[in-house]
């Protein structure tokens, strides 16, 4: 290594321009990446609510209900105005209201109650709407558009479309913040006011080339895209302080800089490389999660680290190589005090400390397990947040609502019926629309015009939409999804689909919880190997203590 770190150092200028070109490249590229914001796209290809979606999609031509929208103050013929004009909108593919569920031709008093609150109660009419894909963005402003700033708007779809205007100003206000700190600390802990500028210069080029260098992904996360530069930031930042102050170290033993910083790389290698290993391993094996944000973050992030340790390696040294006299002319007194009495202190508690730990290890553990987490995008955002006062005023009139959608063999339309009466039975089940609730199973199918019998039937399967009760997530969420797929199969024994936004957030816990045992696990055993060996190789080769491990007092 010693020969390579001198051939690296013999030539700082044509090794700056070159990360320099890197940087304005991949600086160019990070803008280019697509990012993507729907978090069920990221649940494994054979989980049941994504195989239902799968299944859906090429039988209908509406998707699963992703927005609702609510409005006040009117009269059921404006209310079907507005579902007029919604339905118009490039982007929605489907619209349901009361008269999708009910003949709305007769008086309001004769309509079953369940199924009327829930689409208009107390003047105000609840729209349940459903936004494509690809234009879910241009989709919720026309929509918001329409409804002006009196209405309301929430779901799915509007939590991604208002993730996808946000979070680029958003991001850019983080990482301004995480810099701003970074670069406080970094002057009251070291003795240079040149220092910090090396330091975030070199944290900077290996941030702009990773972030970049995704574009070899095809797309990111809005997870990654949100926390990657950041993590790094923060798990990388170590790596060039080590370098610095060996070389300051090594330049009491060594004149001459070039041979200060050849010794200095030498003898901080070993450390720096464990530390970054251990990093890259733990990022790695979140490649090993089902749930494919784990891979799409670990691995970004794991090549992040490489990146800023090729940074650590070789292009830090030309910088300091540079910069070096700067480092000299701009030196301060220490701003922080010594901290050789909590040293002594810390030691004399090292024991009883070190029995503290053991015994809150298994309660601390345990309470880990008690939290409750949530795995949907359903409380990104607070009450605070236009987004949130709707979702809040939605709520308060029509409760927490969500809308499922079954899919079974076309065939029996008695089993259908059956099905329907056992989904009804549900406490949280409000209302039910399906061929043999809003045509009736004694109707033949010849006698419906067309667009009604798309929406219930396809050429293999019948649609029963669900509308229920329920939150998009938590327990009670989960144990309804749970009862439902029960039910579903007692009729239709492995043969229905169920989709939905708590059905997609069901799997989205089970994938993830699951995932997390499997990736701790071996996460903590592959760390555990880098670090033995590299203290094997350490004691092999009675490598000096490096700068940063703690030495004895006198």
């Amino acid at each position: 290594m010693k020969r390579f770190y001198s051939k690296v150092i013999s030539h700082p200028v044509m090794i700056t321009v070159i990360f320099v070109i890197l940087t304005i490249f991949f600086g160019l590229c990070k803008p280019l990446i697509p990012v993507n914001y729907d978090m069920n796209d990221y649940l494994p290809d054979d989980s049941h609510s994504t195989v239902s979606l799968d299944i859906m999609e090429q039988e209908f031509d509406g998707g699963i209900p992703n927005a609702r929208v609510m409005i006040k103050s009117v009269s059921i013929p404006q209310a079907l105005d507005y579902k007029k004009k919604i339905e118009a909108v490039d982007g929605v593919d489907d619209v349901m209201w009361l008269d999708d569920s009910c003949d709305i031709t007769q008086p309001i008093e004769t309509m079953n109650s369940n199924t009327l609150e829930t689409y208009y109660k107390d003047k105000n009419a609840l729209l349940t709407v459903t936004i494509s894909e690809e234009k879910k963005l241009s989709a919720v402003n026309e929509i918001r558009d329409i409804i002006g700033e009196d209405n309301s708007l929430t779901g799915s779809a509007a939590s991604t479309a208002v993730a996808t205007e946000s979070s680029v100003s958003e991001i850019s206000l983080i990482t301004l913040i995480a810099v701003i700190f970074v670069v406080i600390v970094l002057m009251l802990t070291t003795n240079s006011w040149v220092e910090p500028v090396i330091i975030m210069i070199g944290l900077g080029v290996s941030l702009l080339i990773n972030a970049g260098s995704n574009i070899i992904f095809g797309e990111i996360s809005f997870v990654t895209n949100a926390a990657g530069m950041v993590l790094q930031l923060a798990v990388s930042l170590d790596y060039s302080v080590f370098l610095l102050h060996r070389f300051e170290e090594s330049r009491k033993e060594f004149p001459d800089p070039k041979e200060a910083m050849t010794d200095a790389l030498t003898k901080s290698t070993s450390s720096i490389l464990s530390s970054g290993l251990t990093t890259v391993i733990g990022f790695l094996a979140l490649g090993l999660m089902r749930f494919r944000i784990g891979p799409d973050l670990g691995f970004a992030l794991a090549k992040g680290v490489a990146i800023s340790l090729i940074c650590v390696f070789i292009f830090m040294p030309c910088l300091i190589m540079l910069t070096y006299r700067f480092l000299d002319r701009t030196r301060h007194r220490p701003l922080l005090p010594k901290f050789d009495k909590f040293g002594r202190f810390v030691s004399r508690i090292m024991l009883p400390m070190a029995v503290v730990f053991a015994i809150i290890i298994a309660p601390t553990y345990l309470a880990s397990n008690a939290n409750d987490f949530y795995y949907g995008s359903s409380h990104i955002f607070g009450e605070k947040t236009r987004l949130g006062a709707d979702t809040t005023k939605i709520e308060d009139v029509f409760g927490k609502q969500d809308t499922y959608v079954v899919l079974v063999p076309k065939g029996s339309r008695q089993t259908e019926k059956a099905l329907s009466e056992d989904l009804r039975a549900l406490e949280q089940v409000k209302n039910i629309i399906s061929y043999a609730d809003t045509v009736g199973a004694e109707i033949p199918e010849q006698y419906l015009d067309d667009d009604t019998y798309s929406m219930l039937c396809s050429d293999n399967y019948s649609r029963i939409v669900v509308s229920v009760d329920a939150d998009y997530e938590g327990n009670e969420t989960f144990e309804l999804v749970k009862e439902i797929r029960d039910i579903c199969n007692e009729h239709y024994p492995d043969s229905y689909y169920l989709a939905g936004e708590g059905v997609s957030t069901y799997d989205l816990m089970d994938t993830v919880t699951k995932d997390m045992v499997k990736v701790n696990l071996i996460a903590i055993g592959a760390v555990f190997v880098v670090l033995l060996s590299c203290l094997t190789e350490q004691l092999n080769s009675k490598t000096e203590l490096p700068s940063f491990a703690a030495r004895p007092t006198r």
